[in-house]
């Protein structure tokens, strides 16, 4: 077995914690997930991610509550539990650790950098509620900057005609983590396709299942590396407006966006990007 094989093990116990995040998996059965034994599964792990699997999901836990506390108004406590701490105590003593500053402090000062950050723009934005069933899409993992997604996309269009997949395909990428709060080298990142339930997938493609949910949609028009600015406006209008007359707040990661255009045939000013943030009416 090569190190590619093994990288696709990893991801696939990787997909598993991060869809149980505040739950206490099990080694073996995350182990099992990637098809090893607890004993070589714990080294490889640690071996390709840098990370033991314990410091992986305290690292996913902390960085979704710095997410919550950024863009959300929940009770600190509420968050503790939702992302797997028993009580505020040990998860302010966790948060601290992790970024240098408990979590009361760390909200207001999130809370002071967006309104003293000016807007790059007055023009107004658009904002559309979608509501999508669930799916099953088949993805490729890409950890990394953003900015360097090219080839995630490339492995899966390959994997895509290999399977005569052609014509109108339903394609988007998720985006776990928060650049702000997420080390740019362990960003998490999925160029999807979605496919029938069953499908066969193999080497660097992996099959997911998505929920069903609310989106919050808005149109980007330019550069990728711009998009921070658009997200930055649109949560601030799911936080301070009602959208198709019903106020809605800010729900957990991953968004998704959705390209209209080919990059590889498109100047970076003519590019355009629907991004669509999960949502929960209020």
């Amino acid at each position: 077995m090569n190190r590619a094989d093994y990288r696709e093990q990893i991801d696939a116990a990787c997909r598993l914690l991060e869809a149980r995040i505040a739950e206490d998996v099990a080694l073996e059965e995350v182990a099992a997930a990637a098809f090893l034994s607890p004993f070589h599964f714990h080294r490889l792990f640690r071996g390709l991610t840098g990370e033991t699997v314990g410091a992986y999901v305290r690292r996913l836990r902390l960085e979704r509550a710095a997410y919550r506390l950024s863009q959300t108004e929940d009770d600190i406590l509420a968050i503790a539990l939702d992302v797997g701490y028993g009580s505020h105590e040990a998860f302010s003593r966790a948060f601290q650790r992790q970024f240098g500053t408990n979590p009361s402090v760390f909200r207001k000062e999130r809370i002071a950098m967006t309104t003293t950050s000016k807007p790059t723009t007055s023009e107004p934005i658009d904002v559309r509620i979608e509501t999508r069933p669930a799916c099953t899409v088949a993805a490729v993992r890409h950890v990394g900057p953003y900015t360097a997604v090219g080839d995630t996309w490339g492995a899966l269009m390959k994997w895509g005609w290999s399977k005569m997949m052609f014509g109108k395909l339903e394609t988007f990428g998720l985006c776990h983590d928060d650049p702000d709060v997420t080390p740019a080298e362990k960003l998490r990142y999925d160029a999807c396709m979605v496919v029938k339930p069953g499908t066969k997938v193999k080497g660097d493609v992996q099959l997911t299942d998505l929920p069903a949910g609310a989106f919050a949609v808005t149109t980007h028009r330019g550069a990728y590396d711009s998009l921070g600015e658009t997200y930055g406006r649109l949560f601030g209008h799911i936080a301070q407006h009602k959208i198709d007359g019903r106020q809605y707040r800010l729900g957990d990661p991953p968004s998704r966006e959705v390209y209209m255009n080919d990059p590889r045939k498109t100047k970076p000013e003519d590019l355009v990007t629907e991004i669509w943030m999960p949502v929960i009416a209020a």
